[in-house]
């Protein structure tokens, strides 16, 4: 299953609030493919269950009902809740797993996680040419080969947050991670946890990595940031970013080899 077919096959669901979608490029029979993208599809479902703030049976819902002691929730729960602290702490309180109201909302940072490793049954099945996307944000796999560029790279579109359809960037993009906070996907809605102020420096910022768990919740981190979220961002070893500020002014960093790198892929 190394070589690509001419059609994708393609599927996407509502999940998360948003909508999941898969595209496998592999020579394989539709049949398997889209048995593996169920598998994926209802992985990401069984981490809503688990995570989502809307079900009252979730074990969020539980642990802040007071139904469910954290230390009894699943290894899945307490995992993200320790990323989530972790986050809070290398961001001095930019990224909160926290309400205003003290609950817990993980939303920020389970997306990306759920997807990153949702998506890793591709290559477990065998599948190399694959992306999943879920509100914008990308995990990718190997890309195909581009027939009119003769190169193997997955070409993304990074949205125009302030004009509909649009695209305010191109990449091109190896395995890896390509994720997005701002207004583009939903109206404003990003709130510095340290102030309850909402963010308004960025329209949006785009963070690019080998991880979504960790492109995702930076690019939220720098939305936060302001000023200043970017070069955070070029703090984290293999990520980059990039953003739009609320005039429309796009926004683009060096990586400076004065900033202490700092590799989250060993936390």
């Amino acid at each position: 299953m190394t070589t690509t077919q001419a059609r994708p096959v393609i599927r996407s669901q509502p999940m998360m609030g948003s909508v999941v979608s898969a595209h496998v490029h592999d020579d394989a029979s539709s049949e398997f493919i889209d048995a593996v993208i169920s598998s994926v599809f209802e992985e990401l479902s069984i981490y809503e269950s688990m995570f989502s703030t809307f079900q009252k049976t979730s074990e969020i819902s539980r642990i802040n009902l007071g139904d469910l002691h954290i230390l009894d929730a699943s290894r899945e729960v307490i995992d993200v809740l320790d990323a989530c602290f972790y986050l809070e702490g290398i961001s001095k309180g930019a990224f909160s797993a926290h309400r205003v109201d003290g609950s817990l909302d993980p939303a920020g940072f389970v997306k990306g996680w759920a997807v990153e490793r949702a998506s890793r049954q591709f290559d477990i099945a065998g599948l190399r040419h694959w992306y999943v996307s879920l509100g914008g944000d990308m995990q990718l796999g190997d890309p195909p080969l581009d027939e009119m560029t003769q190169l193997h790279e997955w070409k993304v579109g990074i949205a125009d947050p302030h004009h509909h359809g649009a695209v305010v960037m191109g990449l091109s993009v190896e395995r890896g991670a390509v994720a997005t906070s701002g207004t583009a996907e939903r109206s404003s809605h990003l709130v510095d946890p340290r102030s309850g102020q909402r963010c308004h420096y960025w329209s949006s910022v785009t963070v690019t990595g080998p991880s979504l768990t960790w492109a995702d919740a930076f690019a939220t981190v720098a939305c936060v940031l302001g000023e200043n979220g970017l070069n955070w961002v070029h703090h984290f070893e293999g990520y980059s970013a990039f953003g739009v500020r609320s005039d429309g002014t796009l926004v683009t960093v060096a990586r400076s080899g004065e900033i202490p790198h700092v590799n989250v892929e060993q936390y």
